[in-house]
This record gives C-alpha cells, structure tokens and sequence, in this order.
C-alpha cells in the first residue's frame, strides 16, 4: 500500500491528518506530490518538511515550494530556517517507482524543467503522456480536485474520484491520477498489488 498527498499548502495539520490515516493503512511508502509549503504561510514550511521528513515521506517540488526558496533563500530574518529551504531546493521535480511517475504537475521535466510545475493538464499534454508513456500511471498534485483521465476506444474520458470508492486501474493503464488537496481533506492510497486506487477524505 503506497500513500499519495498533495497541496498541503503549509498546513501542518493536513500533513498529520493524512500520516495518521497512511498509518491506519499500513501504508510501507507515503509520497507528497509538492505545494508542501504555501508563500503566504511562509512560517510553516519547517514544521511541514520536518513532518515529512521524520516520516520519511517522498516529497516532490511544487511550485509554492519553489517561491519560497526564491524568495527565502539567505535572508538573516526569514522565518524558514536555511536548513528547510536548501531541502526544500533540492527536492526532485519527478519520481518513479515501477509503473508510476510522480510529479506535481506535468510530467515532462526532463524538458520544461521548473515550468513542469505550473503547466495545466488538459487534453493535448493527457494524450502527449499517453504516446510518450505508454503502460504507465501518472500521480499528480496542483489540480486541487481528484480524478483520473484515461483511453477508451481512442478518447480521453475523465471520470472524478468519490471518497471512499476503490477504483480498479487495470482496464485504465496508462492514466492520469489526480491526488486531490490535502486543503481538501483529501489524499489517496494506492495498491499496486491489487491495481486499485481509493481516494480518502479525513475530514
């Protein structure tokens, strides 16, 4: 059981919320696809990555997460201790893991770079991810509603995710996964060994 969170937004308690219910599930890998942090609540961003990091969560680079170095980084009176921000700073823009990308928005790093974060998924960059990654699961943040996007009989469909419902991947491979927001009350579970996904609301 892998557990997936994103946009948390620099709420702390979001964070917490979502460990405790990785933990219920007996989750072995806990991933925040990015926006860990919020620019407005500059001030929690070392209580949010600590979190992370003591639970050893897989953290992705949002783009809030991004200002906040840009912004942060060597300033004597920032309420971000360096130490958060060069963490911060070196988070990966994707990760991979079997069949599964991880990324907080699209999933063309190797050539947008930073701009990866900011992009829109819409249909042309779904069916781009289709050509270029085929047979694979695409996990994403940004877009705060969860939902999945994939190929039947040649169209894109797109189907939101209801809390609670599990929903089986192995006629919908490859696909776009959107996580939902932590500011939501929302975060996901995936099984890989079962090829389903369940979306949670902690609220």
């Amino acid at each position: 059981m892998i557990g997936i969170m994103a946009d948390s937004h620099g709420q702390a308690d979001t964070i917490r919320d979502a460990l405790a219910v990785f933990a219920s599930a007996g989750c072995g890998s806990i991933y925040h696809l990015g926006d860990v942090c919020d620019t407005n609540l500059p001030e929690t961003a070392n209580t949010c990555m600590r979190l992370l990091q003591d639970h050893r969560v897989i953290t992705i680079k949002g783009n809030n997460d991004q200002v906040i170095v840009a912004s942060h980084m060597g300033r004597e009176k920032s309420p971000v201790s360096q130490t958060v921000l060069r963490s911060l700073q070196n988070l990966d823009l994707v990760k991979n893991s079997g069949n599964a990308i991880f990324i907080h928005s699209l999933p063309f790093a190797r050539e947008l770079g930073l701009a990866s974060m900011i992009g829109t998924m819409g249909p042309q960059e779904i069916g781009r991810f289709f050509k270029e990654f085929p047979g694979r699961i695409l996990f994403r943040g940004h877009s705060h509603s969860p939902e999945i996007a994939w190929l039947s009989g040649g169209q894109v469909q797109v189907k939101s995710l209801v809390a609670g419902a599990k929903l089986d991947l192995s006629e919908r491979i490859p696909c776009v996964v959107t996580c939902g927001a932590l500011t939501r009350g929302l975060c996901m579970i995936w099984n890989p060994a079962e090829n389903d996904i369940e979306s949670i609301s902690f609220r």
